[in-house]
């Protein structure tokens, strides 16, 4: 379940509007916030967490502001991007003379390397409501642009962004009864499409997306999907990605990757996986082997023991006893 990391009420938010970044400033970056009135404080910030990935619902019954001067970002060099999704109220932005307003069903993006103020008002029932997601803006290098516009909205009502929000919500509500695995995973293929969704807006080129590396996109997903068929090759994946077995060569060249690698990387970490899981225990040596796509169990052993340096018996016997241990 989600974990209550701040709460202002009337009579504390003098002092609390200091601590909103939680114990040794974990939380979000530095910057000064503040209830638009003192009358009718009741405020409250809840988290989830999803590996490298902060999922925080807030909710208020009274407006509130938050600036972020160069003078923070001197002193706290912390370099986050937040996903913010509206649900009720609305937030607006304002960053370099332009100020953008955010309604429900909107989203927007803010950056702790950029200078921002921000109004969060509730909407005319007197609830506020906003899901955001914090982000390592390393990890966005790649697909978000550091000139991408902060503050401008984006329709979150439909499509994409809707299904993301939806998945988001339910990392949100159930992260303690996932798999952190699983949860970290989820989290950071959604983050991944939704940084690319944004930049598509925000009019920001995205990194990595021409023509050639989409293929290596369907070349490895083809893989993926098909690996565990022993008769599996190079024309056969070119063939079903619609492209020539010249032009598959080509694109993973440039890439500097190999059809060969791709495969049996993908057929060796998939037997790793399945020795070391208990649930797998029932499947001799021979089956998995199979199922991975090797055509003779030989094979697969003597594969195995020159790339992990052990032989697959010898690996699932060590696991086991690890568990046995464990347990």
């Amino acid at each position: 379940m989600p974990v209550l990391t701040f709460d202002m009420t009337t009579g504390n938010h003098q002092k609390r509007r200091f601590e909103f970044r939680g114990k040794n400033n974990a939380d979000f970056y530095d910057g000064d916030l503040q209830p638009l009135s003192t009358n009718d404080v009741e405020m409250k910030i809840e988290k989830s967490v999803a590996g490298d990935y902060s999922i925080y619902l807030l909710t208020s019954r009274t407006g509130l502001s938050f600036r972020r001067s160069w003078t923070h970002i001197r002193n706290d060099k912390t370099d986050m991007t937040i996903f913010w999704f509206v649900r009720r109220g609305t937030i607006t932005i304002s960053r370099a003379g332009v100020r953008h307003v955010i309604n429900p069903h909107e989203c927007t993006i803010t950056r702790s390397s950029r200078a921002f103020y921000m109004e969060l008002v509730p909407d005319t029932g007197g609830q506020l409501e906003a899901m955001h997601v914090a982000v390592p803006s390393h990890l966005l290098l790649a697909i978000l642009s550091d000139n991408a516009e902060v503050g401008k909205p984006i329709p979150a009502s439909r499509g994409d962004v809707s299904v993301t929000e939806r998945m988001l919500t339910m990392l949100f509500e159930e992260d303690a009864e996932l798999d952190p695995e699983i949860a970290e995973k989820m989290a950071t293929t959604l983050i991944t499409e939704l940084g690319r969704t944004v930049a598509r807006y925000l009019g920001t080129p995205v990194a990595g997306r021409s023509i050639a590396d989409k293929r290596v996109g369907d070349i490895s997903r083809y893989i993926n999907q098909h690996f565990s068929n022993p008769d599996l090759n190079a024309k056969i994946v070119a063939a079903n990605c619609g492209i020539s077995l010249r032009y598959l060569c080509h694109v993973l060249k440039r890439n500097d990757l190999s059809f060969s690698n791709l495969l049996w990387e993908k057929r060796m970490s998939t037997a790793h996986d399945w020795l070391r899981d208990q649930n797998m225990q029932h499947y001799s040596i021979s089956e998995i082997a199979y199922q991975a796509g090797f055509k003779s169990s030989a094979h697969f052993s003597r594969m195995f023991k020159a790339h992990y340096d052990v032989a697959p018996r010898e690996f699932r016997s060590v696991q086991a006893a690890h568990f046995a241990i464990d347990q």
